[in-house]
């Protein structure tokens, strides 16, 4: 893999053009290939690159970088490149000797800052497109619970769990967060249960004495 350029993978922030990195944009303006979802791609209108849009067949993706590699290549993942990323499954393909991660912003910090909280013990646990792992009995002990959500059955889910660890918490919907839709809402179990969220959404339950 002598002859062939390093992947550089570049976290994009929550998606509003304002939380890009000036690193972000200097590997984006040194990009021969541009790899990544279209409203990702976006961001970059004036881009020289190649733009490759990622869809949901990640196999077809991979082999495209591939072909690409004797050039420069520049992934854009949402958030942040260690967060529930493309780039794990990049640095598992090709190796992490062969990849380059430049970190972004996570919706998760902005959602966290957005409501005044320090995230050093906070849980963040994934239901956009997956069933989370993790029993109410182990996420009871923190006082803090990030859920990557965005799909009815992820609301659904956060739903059930606050209700399940009590009044002792509180649910805040964390709606689009950076872009003008923006909107953050508190909801008991029951609201949290009927709301139509949009897809860009992080639920962060908070127990009360943290709000305190």
């Amino acid at each position: 893999m002598t002859d062939r350029a390093q992947i550089i993978v570049v976290g994009c922030g929550p998606g509003h053009p304002d939380y890009l990195s000036d690193a972000v944009r200097h590997a984006v303006a040194c990009a021969e290939v541009l790899v990544g979802a279209k409203h990702l791609l976006d961001l970059f209108p004036a881009t020289a690159a190649t733009c490759v849009p990622v869809g949901a067949d990640i196999p077809a993706v991979l082999a495209r970088i591939e072909s690409e590699q004797k050039q420069r290549v520049v992934v854009l993942v949402s958030g942040d490149t260690g967060l529930f990323s493309l780039a794990r499954t990049i640095q598992e393909h090709f190796g992490a000797q062969q990849c380059r991660l430049i970190p972004g912003i996570s919706s998760v910090q902005v959602a966290c800052a957005r409501l005044g909280l320090d995230w050093h013990d906070l849980k963040v646990v994934s239901a956009h497109g997956r069933q989370p792992e993790e029993s109410v009995n182990a996420l009871q002990g923190y006082g803090k619970i990030a859920i990557l959500a965005g799909t009815a059955q992820a609301t659904r889910w956060a739903a059930d769990l606050l209700e399940q660890l009590g009044s002792a918490y509180r649910a805040f919907a964390c709606e689009n967060l950076t872009w003008d839709e923006e909107r953050v809402t508190p909801y008991d179990a029951s609201g949290l249960a009927q709301a139509e969220l949009a897809s860009r959404t992080i639920i962060i339950l908070v127990a009360r004495k943290e709000m305190s």
